[in-house]
């Protein structure tokens, strides 16, 4: 399979408050930083790997330098092989470009772009810590669209506090309106050190999640639900980096906090950038960890039915169905999965207890 390569970049303007990805609130330093991205670039040359999707993460990567990116790129089809047609996907927040940045992403290839909008209701996206209103994610968006982009996801939280069908009912008709290409829907995580979990909201209970995690599939119905948190119109295709994380395709990690999977190994890079950097500089080398096939069974489950085209029995321990008969039945039976001659998938209600389900079957 061709590979993905993700790049980390880990700038905000201000970390929102229930955000767990590794990111700094400060710009400086840029320079070291990506000297040292394309310096592990430079250990790929010369070894012929075919690529086809590229995802600049973060962050918030349109914060960080756009000609820093525009390098990284021009740099990165030096070293790997890109086919014609690689998906190239920059995450952007409202407020934090201009027709000039967009312009520079544009002449260097990227074709899709993922912005986050959370909530069409301000009063939710200030409890999420969010630096944008809703009108001003609209002015965003209607940029995006003037500078010619055609491929846009948006991503939305719901089960926020204080939240109800109603106020989660006016972002979905919102993002309707906006007619995007893709929407990705998660339901909030929280850890212990959020600011957003110490502040004592009132939050909606599993019934209350579940029940707004129906709205969303029914008011989504217009697009092909094909992971648990991701929809695409009928007429355009998934994601093809994040597809890559579910079908334990080959991907390239680059940049502080970044993960890989390569050859049948994983490793993941420091969640610091002065650590990374000075790893980089000393030609450290991240410990590899080869997958065994009991853990590659389990990863094949575990991402597999995250999707909806499910899992195969030829991927699975030989004799898994027989002796998984009973329970995979009664999960049909149950209205969580759907059973073919070939293998089983989720449904959508399955989607939302899938925890449960891999629990039980693993």
């Amino acid at each position: 399979m061709n590979a993905g390569l993700y790049f980390h970049i880990p700038y905000c303007v201000k970390k929102c408050d229930y955000c767990d990805f590794y990111s700094v609130n400060r710009t400086d330093g840029q320079k070291i930083y990506f000297e040292a991205v394309r310096k592990e670039m430079e250990g790929y040359r010369g070894k012929r790997i075919a690529v086809d999707s590229v995802f600049f993460g973060g962050g918030t990567p349109s914060v960080a330098d756009p000609m820093e990116l525009a390098a990284l790129l021009e740099q990165a089809r030096e070293i790997f092989s890109f086919s014609s047609d690689t998906e190239i996907t920059i995450e952007l927040n409202p407020k934090t470009f201009h027709r000039e940045k967009l312009l520079i992403y544009c002449n260097s290839g990227v074709n899709r772009i993922s912005m986050g909008l959370q909530s069409a209701n301000n009063d939710e996206l200030s409890k999420l810590g969010r630096i944008h209103t809703k009108e001003e994610f609209l002015s965003s968006y209607e940029l995006l669209r003037e500078v010619g982009f055609s491929n846009i996801n948006t991503d939305i939280i719901y089960g926020l506090p204080d939240s109800d069908l109603h106020s989660l009912e006016r972002t979905l008709s919102f993002l309707r309106e906006l007619d995007c290409e893709h929407i990705s829907a998660y339901a909030l995580t929280l850890n212990d050190n959020s600011p957003m979990y110490r502040r004592g909201y009132r939050f909606p209970d599993d019934d209350g999640v579940y029940e707004q995690y129906r709205l969303v599939c029914e008011m989504l119905s217009g697009y092909r639900h094909y992971e648990i948190s991701n929809f695409v119109k009928q007429s355009e295709s998934p994601c093809r980096h994040n597809l890559k994380y579910w079908q334990r395709a080959p991907y390239l990690g680059f940049g502080a906090a970044a993960h890989s999977f390569f050859e049948g190994c994983r490793w993941s890079n420091p969640e610091d950038i002065h650590c990374y950097v000075q790893g980089i500089q000393q030609e450290i080398q991240p410990e590899k960890e080869k997958v065994s096939q009991e853990d590659s069974f389990s990863e094949t489950m575990m991402l597999s039915l995250r999707t909806d085209k499910g899992v195969k029995y030829a991927d699975l321990p030989q004799g898994f169905y027989e002796k998984n008969r009973k329970l995979l039945e009664q999960f049909e039976a149950s209205g969580y999965l759907t059973m073919g001659e070939n293998g089983f998938r989720l449904t959508e209600a399955g989607f939302f207890v899938s925890n449960s389900i891999l629990t039980a079957l693993l």
